[in-house]
């Protein structure tokens, strides 16, 4: 028995630190970032969050190719099927190349409508700034959907080190390019360091893939045509998780809409929680993402049995670092409040959130999330999507809208998240643990 833990352990800080100090990078990065931006101005800084917050939408359609490519390919490595491990990384980088192109057109062409519906009732200042940094963002996406599939396909195949130097890379180049950017140009020069940065990110990624130092080479032109069985492996598994990703990125949004109708101070606040909880989740989106190259492997060779213990392991070592994190932000409350510039009324709203964001994360963010990982590597997508899905417009929107009514604000809005967690980390463990997700496994 401890021998199989210590394996186990071993197998998963292999691959979750790589993807901890990724993750770690884009986050701080990202706050980094939004800290700067809050220097020109609460409407700046509103515009600005608000914009990134709501991009999430299109990223998580796009998001659904690389999710796609690195449980496929993870599989097929795990089979040791070489051939259809690059069929499959080829053919989600092209799915991912053709929608993220559509998208960005789209949006470009209803750019006034889709800022008018994400800003109701804001003043003139912070419409102008959303305008400004809507266009950089927007045309940043086709090099980050790409990119980010390019990052799962290789992880998929067991590389996280070479996604972690290039994401590490592209966050220093996106922060000295706003340094430099920003007091010139103002918020358009935080949406110019973004588009750059995901464009050398892109870049890198595209030039490794191509490399002899590439575990899985994709330097055929063959393995990027469509194929009908592959395509419809895809698909199976990016459909439900796209439209998972958008319906839910839809309701997070709609929220944040919420939020926008009380006020720039409420905006403030909850832009600088944001990016406090995103600190947070940093271990946890690592260990979600090893998780699901973990399972997607034992799913190829075919190691059913484990995957349940692997499943509730990775959940308690997630729970235990988050935990660890939050204990050290404990005594960080004012110098994150002091980093955005919040002003009086924001710093209200910000410290009673702050300590119940500490408290709740480390026992519900981890099986609300990491144990639906491992439920879409062995292609149990449909049940997460639901449950996501539901739960998230049940509580994260329909609590929300009711708590603000009651005169909660901001608060309520929060509230609504922490609901959301509480009843998807009981009912995915339950999925989990009652193993139904076996009959999807094709052995």
């Amino acid at each position: 028995m401890q021998a199989d833990t210590k394996k186990r352990t071993k197998e998963l800080l292999s691959l979750t630190f790589p993807i901890m100090v990724e993750q770690s990078f884009i986050m701080l990065m990202g706050v980094i970032n939004t800290a700067m931006v809050a220097v020109l101005g609460a409407h700046e800084l509103s515009a600005a969050g608000h914009i990134n917050n709501s991009a999430h939408i299109p990223i998580a359609l796009l998001a659904a190719t690389a999710t796609g490519g690195t449980i496929l390919v993870a599989q097929a490595t795990g089979a040791k099927d070489t051939s259809r491990a690059k069929r499959c990384a080829g053919q989600s980088i092209s799915l991912a190349f053709a929608l993220s192109i559509f998208l960005t057109v789209f949006l470009q062409i209803f750019q006034g409508s889709v800022v008018n519906i994400l800003f109701p009732g804001a003043d003139s200042e912070t419409v102008q700034a959303a305008y400004e940094y809507f266009f950089y963002i927007n045309w940043s996406m086709p090099f980050l959907a790409i990119g980010q599939t390019i990052f799962g396909v290789l992880r998929g195949a067991g590389d996280v080190k070479s996604p972690m130097v290039i994401v590490v890379i592209m966050n220093i180049i996106n922060v000295a390019l706003s340094f430099t950017l920003i007091p010139i140009l103002g918020i358009s020069g935080a949406g110019i360091a973004m588009l750059g940065s995901r464009f050398i990110g892109f870049l890198l990624g595209g030039i490794f893939v191509l490399s002899k130092k590439s575990k899985i080479r994709l330097n055929e032109l063959g393995i990027y045509l469509p194929t009908r069985s592959t395509q419809k492996d895809i698909f199976t598994l990016g459909i439900p998780t796209g439209i998972e990703n958008f319906l839910f990125n839809v309701g997070r949004t709609l929220t944040q809409v919420m939020v926008v109708a009380l006020g720039t101070a409420a905006m403030a606040a909850n832009v600088a929680i944001l990016n406090v909880m995103n600190l947070i989740l940093i271990p946890g989106l690592a260990y979600s993402a090893a998780l699901m190259v973990m399972v997607g492997q034992r799913v190829g060779k075919k190691e059913v049995d484990d995957i349940k213990k692997t499943t509730f392991f990775t959940t308690k070592a997630c729970a235990i670092s988050m935990g660890i994190l939050c204990l050290a932000f404990i005594p960080l409350r004012g110098l994150m409040a002091n980093m955005f510039h919040l002003d009086y009324y924001a710093r209200v709203y910000f410290n009673e959130i702050y300590w119940i964001l500490i408290l709740m994360s480390p026992f519900f963010w981890a099986p609300s999330f990491v144990i639906p990982s491992a439920l879409r590597a062995v292609k149990d997508v449909k049940f997460s999507m639901t449950i996501s899905v539901t739960t998230m417009w049940i509580f994260r929107v329909a609590l929300s809208y009711v708590l603000i009514f009651l005169g909660f604000g901001v608060l309520g809005v929060w509230i609504g998240f922490f609901g959301d967690w509480i009843v998807r980390s009981f009912i995915f463990y339950v999925r989990m643990n009652r193993e139904k997700w076996i009959k999807f496994i094709k052995i």
